[in-house]
């Protein structure tokens, strides 16, 4: 998983080529969704949802489980979402491969291999692959924010909470977090 540092670089760093540019987009889009590659690739117009107070959500069945998913929409992957908003016509004219999707996604093993020069480029000593980015959403971005396992494991689509213990590395820092939240407690 990457660290909020790591992220940081990757939102900041300057990458060479357009399609490392969206390469790089998208592996954000899955750090702060926790969408896998799979789901990204098929994810359509019809499974975003706006709640009427203007909160966008995605809503949809994870293609490896078929366990439906929901994930509230964070800041940045909203702002990647505008970026990639195109018309549906012409999109469909632009990638012909991916009608009526949100991302022109490229393979996964594309994907990967260009994920490699982008987390070099950024500064970041890491063998990035996309898998990474639902790593780190459910890591970093979750779980030592103090979402609880049992949300965390929603948002992923998992069948099981202990398929999301796997990915539940706790950091030293929520370790210290959560440790100075209990001084004060006891004091």
């Amino acid at each position: 998983y990457l660290t909020e540092e790591e992220i940081n670089k990757l939102i900041i760093g300057k990458v060479k080529q357009q399609r490392q540019d969206r390469t790089r987009d998208m592996f954000l889009f899955c750090c702060f969704t926790g969408l896998s590659y799979a789901d990204l690739a098929k994810l359509s117009y019809e499974e975003l949802k706006q709640t009427p107070n203007g909160a966008w959500w995605i809503s949809s069945i994870r293609q490896k489980t078929k366990v439906p998913f929901t994930v509230k929409l964070l800041p940045v992957a909203k702002a990647i979402l505008e970026k990639y908003r195109i018309p549906a016509n012409r999109f469909n004219r632009l990638f012909p491969e991916n009608p009526g999707k949100v991302f022109p996604v490229a393979s996964l093993k594309s994907s990967d291999a260009s994920l490699k020069h982008i987390a070099r480029q950024c500064g970041i000593a890491k063998n990035l692959k996309f898998h990474t980015a639902r790593h780190t959403f459910a890591t970093t971005v979750t779980l030592a924010q103090g979402v609880p396992l049992e949300t965390v494991s929603k948002m992923l689509g998992h069948k099981h909470i202990t398929t999301t213990q796997i990915y539940a590395q706790i950091t030293n820092d929520k370790i210290g977090r959560d440790i100075a939240a209990l001084s004060e407690k006891l004091n």
